[in-house]
């Protein structure tokens, strides 16, 4: 009969805070060698996770237990990356997956990427939040992802998506772009000078890039804020001329086009030329197929109404504190 070995109050409670997942190492400070994890594995009440790491159970791992076994692999100086840590601070990703645990590493750690684990080496780590396992900032998180996106518009949505639901701010996204190195940097360099401006979508990018083609028109504000006046909520232009007080707005489907969206943008719509805004709106498939008629109709009505300035009652704002 196989010789039975009970573990220790402190091991197992050790094993509950970390979802079942364990290290050789911890269990050889608790007293047991590597012998008596070879037999657990090999009996099939454990199984391995990564090198040096176990699971007390058996079948496919949380993921959770994926979190917290990629981070005891990497070590304690490493945190929850990218992807991963944009997951754990609610953000959105397109094509997620939650079966990859993305960590940032010291560049004089020894881990290397190996299995469901993505490492990323850094000179700093800065720790944003912890649950079981440190997260890097939020905004490194989000920069870090955006620069794995597959094109410039995909990590202008990524990022816009950060910015609107205030996880982060512009200064937060450029100092955390002063940390992360140059490497893989160039599609996301465009996407931070886009959103810089005040580009929140990449819509509202394609729109900006068919501007800054004209001959005729300046380039406007982006996403500001305006009292309208009207003693009820500011509203956010996504491009003003102010010397013609001129709004446009690009509108798509995804976001304007239905129930309570549609008759937001629609009130929001009637409140500005209430106040006494031009408004000339878009869509982002008329921006793709149609953009010189596009432009040519703003070039006209900048024109007509170039000079005459915001309306009286009308004033510029800075963005409401809790926008998101």
């Amino acid at each position: 009969m196989p010789k039975t070995i009970a573990l220790s109050s402190s091991l197992r409670q050790l094993i509950q805070s970390q979802d079942g997942v364990v290290t050789r190492s911890q269990l050889c400070g608790h007293g047991l060698d590597s012998g008596f994890i070879y037999r657990q594995v090999r009996r099939g009440s454990w199984s391995r996770l990564l090198p040096g790491v176990v699971m007390t159970n058996t079948g496919e791992p949380t993921r959770r237990q994926r979190l917290i076994g990629g981070w005891l692999w990497a070590g304690p100086s490493a945190a929850v990356d990218g992807a991963s840590a944009c997951h754990w601070y609610g953000l959105q990703l397109d094509q997620f997956r939650p079966d990859v645990v993305h960590v940032a590493v010291p560049h004089d750690c020894a881990a290397r990427t190996q299995g469901f684990v993505v490492v990323r080496r850094a000179g700093s780590i800065e720790i944003g939040g912890r649950a079981g396992v440190p997260y890097v900032a939020p905004a490194t998180a989000v920069l870090v992802a955006a620069r794995s996106c597959r094109s410039e518009k995909a990590a202008i949505a990524l990022l816009s998506r950060a910015l609107q639901t205030g996880l982060v701010s512009v200064e937060d996204l450029a100092r955390a772009r002063e940390c992360i190195g140059d490497k893989w940097c160039g599609r996301l360099d465009g996407a931070l000078v886009a959103v810089g401006v005040g580009i929140r979508s990449p819509a509202e990018n394609d729109n900006r890039r068919l501007i800054l083609t004209s001959q005729v028109l300046p380039e406007p504000l982006w996403n500001q804020w305006l009292d309208l006046g009207d003693g009820l909520w500011p509203v956010c232009a996504d491009a003003l001329w102010l010397d013609a007080g001129f709004v446009e707005e690009v509108n798509g489907r995804e976001y304007h086009a239905w129930a309570r969206q549609f008759e937001s943008t629609e009130a929001r719509r009637a409140r500005q030329v209430a106040a006494g805004l031009v408004v000339q709106g878009c869509t982002p498939t008329q921006l793709r197929l149609h953009g010189p008629q596009v432009l040519r109709r703003l070039e006209r009505t900048y024109v007509r109404h170039q000079g005459r300035g915001l309306p009286a009652g009308v004033k510029l704002i800075d963005p409401p504190a809790n926008r998101a």
